[in-house]
């Protein structure tokens, strides 16, 4: 060959090479950085876990000593357990608003008054024997004593409307009043001429004819009585209230046969003697409180009432009884409070629980009635002390897991029996809860009753990583070269300690995501389970190693797999326990799933589900409720659901809280704020003000030409008429709602107003989509009014309609946050970003189809259900990540790793998924709302995690899977043989038609120039000189580009050369 031609063919076949690689560069960037991580992030694992997994073995004593130590330590935090019985401290963020107004009304203003309820329930309480029962614990309530304490000590006491007994003179004699004292006889003189105006009536009775009708079973004239407020204003009138008897505020049904204020022989008398028509007659005719002498609502106590034609009541299912107690702050703030998570004092803590024994003893109660109890104590007490709720289950699902995992790690003959290591696998799961209880504890974080579904978890977690080791080790055992117990061991931890790494820490990942939320028990729930579930990892890769390393050392020396001791010296193990009936089943499986039809079927199955998963997802609705937390079979949890079914149309109430305001000054505010209020009356049902009583009061009783609203700028004047306002008969009922500085007293001007509260009541909802704007739309009316200090509006039920605002929000940002982190983790340890998006796809898929039937399985978006689509978005991994990175390791066509993914990894997979459910199928004969929902969820995660991870995914990966490299390389190389043989072929029939040799040769898709020369000039030795030399420099460039892996294309034109040269020896 020509030298000039020889350069040309060189300088051309180098500007290629250098091309392709710059593309070959430009291309792979990001692979191969993913690449580069997957090396250093698996590489390292591999030899740690290498070198850690021989240690282990080497020193097995020594690491079972050291796991023990360990968890004993840890577990000394358990002395700084504690359980959160406070609702508000679960749900609502430290650090938010509504939690800042919480802790300023709990810190200034707490709640002293107790609300306590009794619903009793019958095929119709409008009957004697059912009043008569009411009655009985009325007078039992009433003789109720606790530590020298009766029920008139503890009650909350308001005034009756009754007109003191011997007129003031008499009855105030010898005492003593917080405005005046009446040591001084004079005082008697003041009363004359207000008792002579009271006993102008026939007979000189009181209760005869003229005024004595004032206090007759007929309405009270409050009207007349307001009028009095005014004009004997100061004193007398000052006196008579202090004078005024008071009665326990109670709503009672039994009120209505009471006798002038109090419960007495003729009181006894009458509802002995009652009849079902005297009933009917009262409630219908007579709805006069004859214990506080004014008119009553007693039909608002009434639930599934039933009408005649007339529309008159003959009937009902339900009677309420509510009673009042009070809180010693006081007392609480010297010695403490008697329970965690609310303010209560010794005495009234003992005294509620004397009253929780005497309304659930119900001794006497007739069979066609019972009761629903609710004493405040116990809706504290019924969230705590859940820690070890429903530990009957608990350790039933040890067992059923204990006995499962023996099954798959034992064969049947006596030496491969595995009952030792199977409870070490169960203990490593206990210890490690053990551990990281403890050390949640010890840094102070709370335990609530969402977190009693933490065990069931951590038992069916735990597991998985069992089944991954001892199935490395097996496969191992059964496909390579027989090594030392040491090294194999090192040899299992490298392959099984990588796969069970990578599914912890995406486990740990979406729980850690999860405790960066706002909720404190959310936070609190995921700590404890990621710290739990990396203790429970620590724990298996270090103390169930060191436990298999010597019990295969047992079983190399065939010692009895039950008792050690005996050797069983001619031991061979059975064919038949030597073959996995599993494996089988999931080969047949492989091959299925390569078939096209069965591909198409599992494709249009999986499009099913996705779509009624959207829809489902779609028709989600957030609803969290603070009673479903609580023991369904506990009294106070049963209370809560006869009020839903008997009382389901009362709205719920609420307050505006207006903190240290110059009432003078901003009254008017005040009268603006309420008539926004009344205005929404598609959100607003009713508002209980004072400000248009006070109106209507100081118009009424002032006689000055000025008008209101100047006399309100005088504060002198609005001080001294508040106070006798709020001593009036209509301006009494407001005083609760009012704290002072000092005590407001009768007589005096008001002290500066600290604190006013607002009634008011929502309108009956039924889904968060409608409470939650209602909330949010007072939030804003009161912020509007424009108050000098900050005000704002409490309810009850604002804690569930707050969380319910916070959990639809947490829920997207924690589950795409986990997605983001796991995608990264999966991404760097896969090395593949084609098997990261298929882990992704898997994990997508089945949260968006348990969103989905979660709608169809009546579940809603709530804390408990929150906690574990979070976390699901972890376990979802599990499922996946063995099969594609099994797939990604494997060599031979997408069918064939695909087969030999389902035959050798599968198998673990689902054993982990099928051992979780198994810890939680006991469950499902709970009947707590967190763990019937905890079950569906799980069941669900379950189900479809291992659908979509042992099904969809190996379909998927059929498809459009990654190739091996080696296969990829193989049909490349194949392709650009045949294209050359094709060239070669055409190359020498053109040169045998015209006796001509002629070189072509193809580098990246283009053909050099054909280089043509006469064969009568050329010598033969000349050209096999030329073409020795070219071989030559062939040879020396395929040693470097095959050191640099690179395809390099001269080797091309080298074996057509050789072609052309056999071709032409032949023709010569």
């Amino acid at each position: 060959m020509d030298d000039g031609v020889l350069t040309d063919l060189k300088k051309s076949r180098s500007f290629v090479i250098h091309r392709d690689k710059t593309d070959q560069e430009e291309v792979s960037v990001f692979q191969r950085f993913v690449r580069t991580c997957q090396t250093g992030v698996i590489g390292s694992l591999e030899k740690f876990f290498i070198w850690y997994g021989e240690l282990v073995a080497t020193h097995p004593w020594k690491a079972i000593l050291v796991c023990f130590l360990a968890t004993l330590l840890g577990g000394l935090g358990l002395l700084r357990f504690h359980e959160e019985g406070d609702a508000a401290s679960i749900v609502i963020p430290t650090n938010s608003e509504f939690r800042r107004n919480i802790d300023f009304l709990d810190n200034n203003f707490p709640r002293e008054i107790r609300v306590h309820s009794v619903v009793y329930v019958a095929d119709n309480v409008l009957t004697p024997s059912v009043i008569q029962y009411i009655y009985k614990q009325r007078k039992d309530l009433q003789n109720l004593e606790t530590d020298k304490k009766t029920f008139q000590d503890m009650c909350i006491r308001v005034p009756i409307l009754k007109f003191p007994e011997n007129g003031l003179g008499g009855s105030d004699s010898g005492k003593k009043s917080t405005v005046n004292n009446f040591e001084n006889d004079d005082w008697g003189d003041e009363f004359k001429e207000f008792d002579e105006i009271f006993e102008q009536s026939e007979g000189g009775d009181p209760f005869n004819g003229g005024l004595g009708n004032l206090f007759s079973e007929k309405e009270v004239d409050v009207d007349l009585l307001m009028s009095w407020s005014n004009t004997f204003y100061p004193e007398p009138y000052c006196s008579a209230v202090k004078a005024t008897e008071t009665a326990c505020f109670e709503l009672n049904i039994v009120e209505l046969w009471g006798d002038q204020g109090h419960y007495s022989e003729s009181t006894d008398l009458k509802i002995a003697f009652l009849t079902q028509a005297d009933i009917l007659d009262k409630i219908n005719n007579k709805n006069i409180s004859q214990i506080f002498l004014k008119e009553k609502n007693f039909k608002e106590l009434l639930g599934d009432v039933k009408y005649n034609k007339e529309g008159e009541i003959i009937g009902a299912g339900s009677v309420e009884l509510k009673f009042y107690t009070t809180v010693n702050i006081s007392s609480v703030k010297l010695y403490g409070t008697a329970s965690r998570g609310e303010k209560i004092d010794q005495a009234s803590y003992d005294f509620e629980g004397a009253l929780i024994k005497l309304f659930t003893t119900r001794e006497g109660m007739p069979r066609h009635m019972t009761s629903y109890v609710n004493v405040q104590r116990q809706f504290f007490e019924s969230f705590v002390g859940q820690t070890f709720k429903d530990a009957d289950k608990l350790v039933l699902g040890y067992v059923l897991v204990f006995i499962y995992v023996n099954l798959m790690l034992s064969k049947f003959n006596c030496v491969e029996q595995r009952i030792g290591l199977s409870v070490v696998g169960i203990l490593s799961v206990a210890m490690g809860m053990i551990l990281a209880y403890g050390v949640c504890s010890l840094f102070g974080l709370f335990y609530s009753a969402a977190h009693t579904v933490i065990p069931f978890l951590l038992l069916g977690i735990g597991i998985d990583n069992i089944f991954v080791i001892t199935q490395a080790f097996n496969t191992l055992e059964a496909s390579s070269v027989p090594l030392s117990l040491v090294k194999r061991i090192g040899q299992t931890m490298g392959h099984a300690g990588v796969a069970v790494s990578v599914t912890t820490f995406t486990d740990v990942i979406a729980f850690f995501v999860g405790s960066n939320t706002v909720l404190p028990g959310l936070a609190s729930f995921c700590v404890y389970s990621a710290v739990s579930i990396f203790a429970i990892y620590a724990l298996q890769v270090t103390h169930f190693v060191a436990w298999m390393s010597l019990d295969e050392k047992r079983m190399r020396a065939h010692r009895d797999g039950c008792l050690c001791c005996v050797t069983h010296k001619n031991f061979q193990s059975f064919e038949f326990s030597r073959k996995s009936i599993l494996n089988k089943a999931f080969r047949m499986l492989g091959l299925l799933i390569t078939n096209t039809v069965f591909k198409i079927f599992i494709i249009l199955l999986t499009i099913t589900f996705i779509v009624f998963g959207i829809w489902g997802a779609l028709s989600l609705t957030q609803e969290y409720q603070p009673e479903w937390l609580l023991p369904p079979e506990s009294e106070i949890a049963q209370w809560f659901g006869i009020k839903a079914i008997y009382y389901p149309s009362h709205g719920e109430p609420g307050f505006v809280m207006i903190p240290k305001i110059d009432m003078s000054t901003e009254f008017f505010k005040v009268e603006q704020l309420v008539q926004t209020l009344r205005s929404r009356d598609k959100n607003i049902e009713w508002v209980n003000t004072w400000t248009a009583d006070f109106r209507n009061y100081v118009n009424t009783f002032t006689f000055s030409s000025l008008s209101f609203e100047e006399l309100m700028q005088d504060e002198d004047f609005f001080r001294d008429k508040f106070t006798q306002f709020l001593y009036s008969p209509k301006g009494a009922a407001y005083q609760p709602y009012f704290e002072f500085g000092e005590e407001l007293e009768c007589g005096k001007p008001a002290p500066d107003l600290l604190l006013q509260a607002i009634p008011f009541g929502h309108l009956r909802f039924e889904r968060s989509s409608e409470w939650i704007p209602a909330m949010q739309e007072v939030e804003q009316i009161v912020q509007d009014a424009g108050f000098s200090n900050y005000s704002f509006p409490m309810a009850l039920t604002y804690i569930n309609w707050k969380t319910d605002a916070i959990v639809g929000i947490e829920l997207f940002r924690n589950i795409g946050i986990a997605l983001i982190c796991i995608f990264t983790a999966t991404l760097c340890t896969l090395g593949s970003w084609r098997g990261s998006m298929f882990v992704m796809m898997c994990v997508l898929l089945t949260c968006v189809d348990v969103s989905g039937f979660m709608h169809w399985w009546g579940l809603t978006i709530d804390i408990t259900s929150m906690n574990i689509l979070i976390i699901s978005v972890g376990l979802c991994v599990d499922f996946c990540a063995h099969i594609v990175h099994g797939f990604l390791i494997g060599k031979g066509t997408r069918h064939e790793r695909v087969v030999f993914v389902m035959e050798n990894i599968a198998p673990a997979v689902l054993n982990g998924g099928f051992s979780s459910l198994l810890a939680l199928s006991l469950l499902v004969t709970s009947r707590s709302h967190i763990f019937i929902s905890f079950f569906k969820i799980f069941f669900m995660i379950c189900t479809f995690g291992l659908f979509h991870g042992l099904v969809t995914l190996p379909v998927v990966l059929t498809l459009i899977g990654p190739e091996d490299p080696d296969v990829k390389r193989e049909k490349k190389e194949k392709k650009a043989a045949q294209k050359e043989n094709k060239e070669n072929l055409k190359a020498e029939s053109f040169d045998m038609e015209n006796k001509s040799w002629l070189t072509r040769t193809r580098v990246d898709d283009k053909y050099l120039r054909s280089i043509k020369s006469d064969t009568n000039i050329v010598l033969k030795q000349h050209r096999k000189q030329g073409e020795h030399e070219l071989r030559a420099h062939f040879e020396e460039k395929k040693k470097g580009f095959e050191e640099q892996k690179v395809l390099d294309p001269l080797l091309q034109d080298k074996i057509e050369l050789d072609s052309l040269h056999t071709a032409k020896e032949s023709v010569l």
